[in-house]
């Protein structure tokens, strides 16, 4: 039993170190956190305010927003200058970023404009700037926001001369009244990560005088200098721009709702400055942030993490401009959505979504497109394979989708999943919402706080939507692209610096990689000809710089042109108003090379109206000054800005001309669209580049099917089982599994115990089952001696700790015959085999010729010993057999009856000695393996040769003999 015991051991002692690994692991997972990660549990945790409190005071972000309205933000003893250790003029306070809003006795800086002067969002500070006008009050439903006024030293209106820089004296030429940071939905933090938003509880008095921070994005894309100075994840943040508030408007000011672009992975709210589009042209603009990359639209296609939060984000703050810009004057039934890239696409999904587009009335759409393959990812598995690219690269177990979000949600930081970026071979747009028709959403009782629906964005495909006539048929859309949209593709390229030259191996080296990262399964070199032949300039294949343009044209006809062409089609059979227009101007202030003078969101600082704008507004490194703005310039940011509000207001852009241009209407079969090249330069034309857009709405998917990018997997996809016969199927097969391998242990154990016992046992060790009395030859042992031997083996058959039986074979149960039984012991002095081929022998010869014996109850079963050299065995059976001499020590009797007369010969009887020592020996029932006691039968062996008779006795239980090391037992 030892040996079970050990290996019982061995396997505790296994389990005992998976179990501490485990528990090393989690533990070493826990300390490598990042301890600033806000939306770790029990770290920074915040209390939300109650405003029953009596203590109740604003609402904050990042723990720094709150205060109290001072009608003097500057002070008495400071005029036009910060107090000392305010930010921004000298040293952040460090205050400022510790300071905790739980604690009533804590310090409570200002925030924002209330701190000093900010010329990053007043401007440029000037002479009367501290006389004039500046704080705001709105109420909305949310309670009450308090802003800031701006006030404009120029006009974009072409017929005034007046420019800031050509006088000494500044006139303030328009103001506007601004709202920064309103928060449109909870922080999207703690157990909020990877779910929809949900409507805010309210405050009492929200100081809205700084842009709430930009949601997790890439920190290349971050920085003072690029116009991102803060980011977290609490990032659910609204800024509105309106002309005027308060009583005294005539007629509401149409709505505009700008959506940055940046591909869903960058870009921030606070980037748009709508002060100059908002004052001089009579639109409320809201701008706004909404979650990017991971955050914003990991999907793993099931209800762990259906994706599409970033989309999520923008539907609700659709919903909060609805509800509540009428405070603002704006008008809630003209909403108009624009934005480049993805800010388009964008739009054009909520054109179509169930939950928006009711109030949605119009859609700018630059440079995006609602059917672009990287708008809406269709394909789940597309979908599943990023979140695990992304698992792989944070560290996280991609066995189950429950494994890797609960990762991402309480293992990493914002900042970790923020800044992780793809390697190019997973695409070029990684994230994006996904058409969530195919796999399942949390129920209403999965999660405390979100509801069914709250989850549910599209179900069916933009393009199904509109064909079937789902989406408001009062929609207006203009949309329009530029002639070197994807530029940008070259510039970004370091590899490519300084002189961003390509040669025909680089061009068909990409290719190349857009037709593996595409399934074209079907025919993948005839697509990579087929791609080749279309953008190649067959004049001069290899002119560098025809091949930069070329491989620039397709990109930008993959990405943006041929989708754009698409909806404008689509919208066009459903009779839906629709204006376009192609940029072929540049920004000259930029001073641009040629092959990207009119590069993707060229509109930006044309719809900002930078050339009117103090240089403090914008980024600092687009090093703008006043005087770097051509005429060309103006001109194209006011006609930009005028066609925009024209559109939003009348959907129309040019309800009479802008500058001697004027849109005209697009047709099905007439295309029409407005080629700007310049102010009062410009030109109507027709069906812009038809056959490269066709090239990839219509050639390619009939040739290979679908247009559906994929990438190579790294491992299998996991899936839920949700069909009965696939639960039933993986049950069984895991059932399956476990049992060949608890199979194996088991033969695994059986071997190592009979190794073990095969060590233990390693003499035959032959005993009788009966404890039959021992007989001393004339020259061996005593009576004494072999008196000693019986006892001691009734003793070891009384403790009987290791007992072995065999059942008796079919011939042993039908004799009730007696017979003698041997005990055989091996000597240590014989070899083992001889041993052994002794006794079969002996065996087989019983066998042989006792079957006359068995049937007779009455026979007797003599015993003849020869002196010729072998033992004869007779009975009533057949005739005996010889045993070899060398075999006589095995079977020699140690038990004898009183001795009868054999056939005519004269009986003979044992010396009163041995008759004696026999009758008083006892019998033992139970057979005691011995290795040690050999001496009798040692003694026994070395006997002369004597022939003892032996007479029939009554009928008796049959005695058996025990053989170990695998004899089989059989009565001898």
């Amino acid at each position: 039993m030892a040996h079970k015991f050990k290996y019982r051991d061995k396997l505790d002692y296994v389990l005992a170190i998976l179990i501490l690994s485990w528990i090393s692991g989690e533990f070493v997972a826990a300390q490598t956190r990042d301890p600033r990660f806000y939306s770790r549990p029990g770290v920074n945790d915040y209390n939300w305010p109650n405003p029953g409190d009596p203590d109740y005071r604003t609402y904050t972000f990042n723990d720094r927003r709150y205060g109290h309205y001072q009608p003097n933000g500057y002070g008495a003893n400071y005029p036009g200058r910060n107090p000392p250790g305010q930010y921004p003029q000298g040293m952040p306070n460090e205050d400022r970023f510790r300071f905790d809003p739980n604690d009533p006795n804590a310090r409570t800086p200002f925030p924002g404009i209330l701190a000093g002067w900010r010329e990053d969002l007043q401007g440029k500070q000037r002479r009367d700037s501290l006389t004039l006008d500046r704080d705001v009050f709105v109420t909305t439903n949310y309670g009450q926001v308090q802003g800031f006024k701006v006030y404009m030293y120029d006009n974009p209106d072409p017929k005034s001369f007046y420019r800031p820089y050509h006088s000494t004296v500044d006139r303030v030429m328009g103001e506007c009244s601004v709202f920064l940071g309103i928060p449109y939905a909870l922080p999207p933090t703690f157990e909020g990560r990877f779910k929809p938003p949900r409507l805010h509880r309210g405050w009492q008095l929200l100081q809205a005088v700084d842009f709430g921070p930009a949601c997790p994005q890439p920190v290349r894309f971050t920085g003072a200098t690029k116009g991102i100075m803060d980011m977290d994840e609490d990032c659910l943040y609204l800024n509105v721009y309106s002309p005027k508030t308060g009583a005294g408007v005539a007629q509401k000011y149409p709505v505009m709702v700008y959506i940055h672009g940046g591909e869903f992975i960058r870009g921030a709210s606070n980037l748009f400055q709508g002060h100059i589009l908002a004052s001089f042209y009579d639109v409320v603009v809201v701008t706004l942030n909404y979650r990017l990359g991971a955050l914003g639209f990991l999907s793993t296609s099931d209800e762990n993490s259906p994706g599409n939060y970033g989309i999520l984000d923008q539907a609700m703050a659709l919903k909060w401009v609805h509800d509540n810009i009428e405070f603002f004057n704006g008008d809630r039934d003209s909403i108009t959505l624009f934005g480049p890239g993805a800010g388009g696409a964008s739009a054009g999904l909520l054109m179509v979504a169930p939950q928006t587009r009711n109030i949605v009335k119009r859609v700018i759409a630059q440079s995006g497109s609602a059917l672009a393959d990287w708008a809406l990812i269709q394909d789940k598995y597309r979908a599943q394979n990023t979140s695990r690219v992304l698992g792989q690269l944070l560290g996280c177990s991609i066995e189950s989708s429950w494994k890797l979000v609960n990762c991402l949600r309480t293992g990493r930081s914002f900042y970790e999943l923020g800044n992780a970026e793809f390697p190019p071979q997973v695409g070029t747009f990684p994230w994006g919402p996904v058409l969530d028709h195919n796999f399942t959403l949390p129920g209403d009782d999965w999660y405390e706080g979100w509801r069914a629906k709250d989850w549910r964005f599209l179900t069916q495909t933009p393009e199904t939507l509109i064909r079937a006539g789902k989406f408001n048929r009062n929609i207006q859309y203009m949309t329009g692209v530029t002639t070197q949209e994807a530029a940008f593709f070259v510039s970004q390229n370091e590899s490519l610096a300084p002189y961003y030259e390509l040669d025909s191996r680089f061009f068909e080296q990409k290719v190349r990689e857009h037709v593996f990262r595409y399934n074209y399964t079907l025919n993948p070199n005839g697509v990579y000809e087929a791609i080749k032949y279309m953008y190649t300039f067959w004049p001069d294949p290899n002119n560098n710089t025809i091949i930069r343009d070329q491989y620039i044209n397709l990109l930008s006809d993959l990405y943006y042109r041929a989708p754009v062409d698409q909806m404008v089609k689509l919208l066009l059979e459903q009779k839906v108003p629709v204006y376009m227009y192609v940029l072929n101007t540049t920004v000259e202030a930029l001073n641009l090379p040629q092959w990207r003078k009119y590069p993707h969101d060229t509109e930006h600082y044309f719809l900002t109206g930078a050339p009117f704008m103090d240089t403090e507004f914008f980024p600092k490194k687009e090093h703008l000054q006043r005087n770097m703005w051509t005429d060309n310039d103006r001109n194209m940011s006011h006609f930009f800005m005028q066609t925009y509000s024209n559109f939003a207001r009348y959907g129309n852009p040019t309800p009479q001309q802008v500058l001697g241009m004027h849109f005209q209407r697009a047709y099905q079969g007439e295309i029409r669209y407005l080629n700007i090249n310049t102010t009062y330069n410009s030109s109507i034309l027709l069906n812009y580049r038809q056959t490269e857009c066709a090239f990839w709405t219509q050639y390619l998917p009939t040739v290979i099917g679908v247009l559906v990018p994929t990438y190579p997997p790294t491992t299998e996809f996991w899936w839920e089982p949700k069909e009965p016969l696939q639960i039933a199927f993986w049950s069984m097969s895991v059932a399956c599994f476990f049992l060949i391998v608890l199979v194996v242990i088991c033969c695994i154990m059986w071997r190592n115990a009979k190794r073990q016992s095969d060590r233990f046992y390693d003499e035959d060790v032959f005993i009788n089952a009966d404890g039959t009395e021992l007989e001393q030859d004339a020259r061996g042992v005593g009576v004494d001696n072999a008196h000693m031997v019986a006892n001691h083996h009734a003793l070891r058959s009384r403790d009987n700790i290791y007992e072995y039986r065999d059942s008796p074979s079919s011939k042993t149960l039908a004799s009730k015959a007696h017979t003698d039984t041997t005990s055989l012991r091996s000597p240590s002095s014989l070899a083992k085999s001889s041993s052994q081929a002794s006794l079969k022998s002996g065996i087989s010869l019983k066998e042989s010729n006792g079957g006359s014996l068995i049937k007779s109850e009455r026979a007797a079963t003599p015993r003849s010993i020869s002196n010729g050299g072998s033992i004869a065995m007779s009975g009533s059976g057949p005739a005996s057999k010889a045993v070899p001499l060398e075999e006589k020590r095995l079977l020699h009797p140690i038990s004898s009856t009183p001795v009868s007369q054999l056939s005519s010969e004269p009986s003979k009887r044992m010396p009163a000695s041995t008759n004696a020592s026999v009758s008083g020996s006892s019998r033992s029932t139970t057979p005691v393996p011995s290795a040690r006691t050999t001496t009798t039968t040692a003694t026994l062996s070395s006997a002369p040769q004597v022939v003892h008779q032996v007479v029939a006795q009554p009928a008796v239980q049959p005695r058996r003999t025990q053989l170990l090391e695998g004899v089989p037992q059989t009565s001898v």
